[in-house]
């Protein structure tokens, strides 16, 4: 591997496991051995270290040594995974959407804010083209969830429903427009920034909080 690697394995491709999941710093498109690049035909179960120093990010085309080091593929963190799954999926699908007129290319996908709830993953989806709150079903609700019909969820803002669709590549996600459109974010700042308070506020309870006890002798001007 050439030097220059920005990754915390400073260029050094011995200290990569086998099944160790690198991210694009300029799109945070992931590389995971175990999908593989299906754009450049390499094949599932090829390590990073094993990847030609001529391939390059399919979702940005950026360096091999824009990769940063994310960890071994089932890390110690059980919400992460899923969900960097869930945006590896858009990320895929955003490789057919370039140069659509609906295609914003300032923008990049990301998913934001996601927090589990009672069972669910839940957050807001970025991507070129739109942004969704989207939610993944607990196990138990796999079976339950139907493509093409919609749940209605509760969270601590109120009620929701969802349209729930298979997301090509990853399985059943429901989702509830925020942005159908894009065009109007003029970089991913932008948009992060939206993404993150629209999250922030599905968490928050509709109810307010409880007024402060008054004194009889504050409230007598004592």
């Amino acid at each position: 591997m050439t030097g220059g690697f920005e990754g915390s394995y400073l260029g050094d491709a011995s200290k990569l496991a086998d099944d160790a999941r690198l991210e694009c710093g300029i799109c945070w498109w992931v590389y995971d051995p175990a999908l593989g690049d299906e754009v450049t035909q390499v094949q599932p179960g090829t390590p990073f270290a094993l990847l030609p120093d001529t391939w390059r990010c399919p979702n940005c085309d950026a360096e091999k040594s824009k990769f940063m080091v994310l960890g071994q593929a089932g890390g110690p963190s059980p919400l992460a995974h899923p969900v960097e799954q869930l945006a590896n999926a858009y990320r895929r699908v955003a490789l057919s959407m370039k140069g659509l007129p609906i295609y914003n290319p300032t923008l990049a996908v990301e998913a934001i804010g996601f927090r589990e709830y009672e069972g669910r993953h839940a957050g807001v989806i970025v991507t070129p083209w739109f942004m969704n709150l989207t939610v993944l079903p607990a196990e138990a609700e796999k079976s339950v969830w139907v493509s093409g019909g919609t749940v209605r969820l509760t969270f601590p803002s109120g009620q929701y429903d969802l349209l729930v669709a298979e997301l090509p590549g990853f399985g059943l996600v429901g989702t509830c427009p925020l942005f159908p459109l894009m065009a109007d974010f003029t970089d991913h700042e932008a948009a992060q920034v939206a993404a993150k308070a629209a999250a922030d506020a599905l968490f928050e309870s509709e109810e307010p909080p409880p007024a402060p006890s008054v004194s009889r002798r504050q409230l007598l001007g004592g």
